[in-house]
């Protein structure tokens, strides 16, 4: 499998133009909410101000309108006053003060309270304010001290002007602010639009450890693993459609070949031989092509029972006596009695895989060493040949479907054995390496976790 490039940079993405409805809707719900919140928390705590300050504030009101009660009933003892003059000293920006007719409801309604005591005081409402009238030598006057110029009412007045001057002025911040956040969410939208019309190359720039950052890092983990999925499987139908082809030409020529009556019976015996070896290769393809796909296609591995594991291999190295006897291979095998709770017919596959693997590779009168036992963490094989050794840089991809590392021996497999021994070996939660001892040769090595029932 083609990983895909590392050192793409980053696709430089321009914000997004869609229609004004689309792109403005994100950051005016933002917006909006924070209008909402601001102005629903500023009115809570004026209310919960004005709750806990407006009986300060009536009884600082009523105090100054006794006081000025008590002032207007002074001057008026003084015969050098008259109401005109009263008023105009007692007057200042703080009062509102009007004379009253005869007939006004309000002092018909409180004209005996008025007489008796001097003054008739009202400190209805939240807003701290007071309302008196009093009797001035002979008229009736009512004072506000609720009136435009009143500091009272002009700190009121400055408080509300500030409140919903901060509310309006955060929330245009908050829309501006707003469309900055968002632009990384208008970035991905975008290179999610182009993976969806099969652009696999497009990334997006990662920003800070923040969720915007998670965000942007696994979109481009994502295409990037898109990317070399689409690369497999261009590979995938190349090297199935060029496996396919070579054995079904070679078929064709040989059959054409038959057809020559000229033909002596050793000739026509070799190409026959020739047209049965490639039908074979052939239904071993595709054999192994619906095994491995299966095989992708599965997460658990299912048909578990208890065998001897040493049993099984030694049935395999049995089983392929002749291909080893033909190159006087010395198999040199010591496996210790293991039980072992797993698929037993995905599990020869393994084996029979890797020696037979071992035996194409091994020279004329080589050495092939086979050897089971129980590890620390579980049941460990090691299969080593003294064929030749595998550069570095091909070890990682022995295990690709249709990696053949020896282009000599091409004709003797497709390439799919060892990637259906990666699959199984993954399948069971265990571990498969290849390396190059030092003592020469190559050594497979493959690990296979304890079960539970392997304990019982």
């Amino acid at each position: 499998m083609k990983k895909a490039t590392k050192n793409t940079p980053p696709l430089s993405l321009k914000p997004v133009r869609h229609p004004p409805k689309q792109r403005m809707t994100m950051q005016f719900k933002l917006a909006m909410m924070f209008f909402i919140v601001m102005f629903i928390s500023a009115s809570i705590s004026v209310s919960v101000l004005l709750l806990i300050f407006s009986p300060v504030m009536k009884e600082n009101a009523v105090t100054q309108m006794s006081a000025f009660a008590a002032s207007a009933k002074e001057l008026q003892n003084d015969k050098n006053y008259d109401f005109e003059r009263i008023v105009f000293l007692l007057n200042n920006s703080s009062y509102d003060i009007t004379v009253l007719k005869d007939d006004d409801k309000e002092l018909l309604a409180n004209k005996e309270e008025i007489d008796s005591t001097g003054y008739y005081i009202n400190t209805e409402g939240i807003i701290p304010s007071a309302i008196m009238i009093t009797k001035i030598k002979d008229r009736y006057v009512r004072v506000n001290t609720f009136n435009s110029e009143n500091i009272f009412w002009i700190v009121n007045l400055v408080t509300i002007v500030a409140f919903m001057s901060s509310i309006m002025l955060g929330t245009i911040i908050t829309t501006f602010v707003g469309r900055t956040m968002l632009q990384p969410i208008h970035d991905l939208s975008m290179a999610t639009s182009e993976v969806a019309r099969g652009n696999f190359s497009v990334r997006v720039r990662e920003n800070g450890s923040d969720e915007y950052g998670t965000l942007q890092r696994n979109f481009n983990k994502m295409a990037q693993e898109l990317s070399g999925i689409e690369t497999l499987r261009g590979d995938f139908i190349s090297n199935v459609s060029h496996e396919f082809k070579t054995p079904l030409a070679s078929i064709q020529g040989f059959a054409k070949l038959l057809q020559n009556p000229t033909l002596s019976m050793e000739e026509r015996d070799e190409y026959t031989q020739i047209i049965i070896d490639e039908t074979s290769r052939l239904s071993k393809l595709s054999s192994n092509i619906l095994n491995l796909t299966k095989l992708e296609n599965q997460t658990t591995i299912g048909k578990k029972k208890r065998f001897h594991i040493d049993e099984q291999i030694r049935k395999i190295i049995l089983m392929l006596e002749p291909e080893w006897s033909k190159k006087d291979i010395d198999m040199d095998i010591d496996l210790e009695d293991i039980i072992y709770v797993g698929n037993e017919d995905l599990m020869g596959q393994i084996w029979q895989n890797i020696i037979n693997n071992a035996i194409k590779f091994t020279p004329q009168e080589g050495q092939i060493k086979v050897t089971l036992f129980r590890g620390e963490m579980g049941v460990v094989t090691k299969i080593w040949d003294n064929g030749p050794q595998i550069p570095a840089d091909k070890k990682d991809k022995i295990f690709e479907k249709f990696y053949q590392g020896d282009r000599s021996s091409a004709t003797e497999g497709n390439g799919l054995g060892l990637a259906l021994v990666k699959r199984i070996v993954d399948l069971a939660d265990g571990k498969i390496s290849v390396d190059n001892p030092f003592e020469g040769g190559v050594v497979f090595t493959v690990e296979l976790p304890y079960q539970i029932e392997d304990m019982m």
